[in-house]
Order: structure tokens, then sequence, then C-alpha cells
């Protein structure tokens, strides 16, 4: 089974993921961080030096090859892995999606805007700019039926609700 986690920046993907595979006793990946151990460059550098395309289609590539070559895992996944049609295909259909939600201010408090391309210049109205991304992705993002918004709640409480999504999800299935 690969639960996947998706959602905006600074929502927790990575710290809940993280904590999630610790107690199921599965393995973590961060999409992110995967991109960087492949292409040998930060996030950022892959922004400035070959553009967004260029850094999309290693986050299919990325998530491809982690779908189908893996069992067993907690994935977190980028922010923008959602604006792909067939990215968010393979996450409903080879994964259990969890969509993490954070209000525009709590993103804005967590964010470290230098880590962030796509925010890159926004210091100054931050909430205003993730305001218009959140809304330019609210159409993908709403896919997703499982869905926990993380403002005011602790890593480990997530954790619990998305325990709690899993137990009824196989209840369902029977």
């Amino acid at each position: 089974m690969i639960i996947s986690m998706v959602g905006f920046m600074a929502t927790g993907k990575t710290k809940v993921g993280s904590l999630l595979a610790e107690r199921l006793g599965y393995k973590f990946i961060d999409t992110d961080q995967l991109i960087v151990e492949r292409a040998g460059i930060s996030i950022p550098a892959i922004f400035s030096g070959y553009g967004e395309k260029y850094f999309r289609r290693m986050e299919t590539e990325v998530l491809e090859d982690l779908i189908f070559e893996n069992d067993n895992l907690i994935l977190s996944t980028g922010g923008g892995i959602v604006i792909s049609d067939h990215n968010r295909d393979l996450l409903k259909k080879q994964t259990i999606p969890v969509l993490l939600q954070a209000s525009p201010r709590e993103i804005s408090r967590r964010v470290n805007f230098k880590e962030r391309p796509l925010l890159s210049g926004s210091e100054e109205r931050p909430i205003t700019k993730i305001s218009e991304l959140l809304e330019a992705r609210e159409k993908y993002y709403n896919q997703f039926s499982s869905k926990i918004n993380t403002d005011n709640i602790t890593p480990e409480e997530v954790v619990c609700q998305i325990l709690e999504i899993l137990k009824d999800k196989f209840v369902e299935e029977g």
C-alpha cells in the first residue's frame, strides 16, 4: 500500500508523512528531496537553470518510479505535482492520497521563502501570492476526497486523523 501526502507547500506533508511512516513501519520518501538527489542541485537552482517545465517532468518521472517500484510507502509530494492530469490520476489510482490543507496565513508563517521558487519576490505580500497560487490549484486539490486542515493541530494529531481515514477506508472496502 502506498499512501501519498498531497497539498500546497508548507501544509505539513513531509513532517506528517515521516511520522506516519514511522508509526506504520513503512518507508518514507519525499519527492522533492529525491528530485534534488537525482539532479544534484537544489529546486531553486533547477527552476532558475532549467525552468519549471523541466522540474515538472522530473517530478512525473520520480512519481512513476516510486509508485511502480515500491510498496508499503508513505510518499510526500511537491505542492504542484497535482497540476498534471497524469500525476493526479496516478496518485488517485495507485495510492491512497490524503490532501493536507492550511490557510494562506498559516502557510506564510511556516514557509521558507528562499527555498520556494514560486514565492520568490513575494516576501512583501506573501499571503496575496499564496492565495493566488492556492486559488489556481484549488480545482486540482479538490479532486481528492480525504482532506485534513492542518491549521492549529499538531503533526501527531494529523497522523491520528489519517489513521482514522485509513481505518474507515478499509472498513468500507470490507
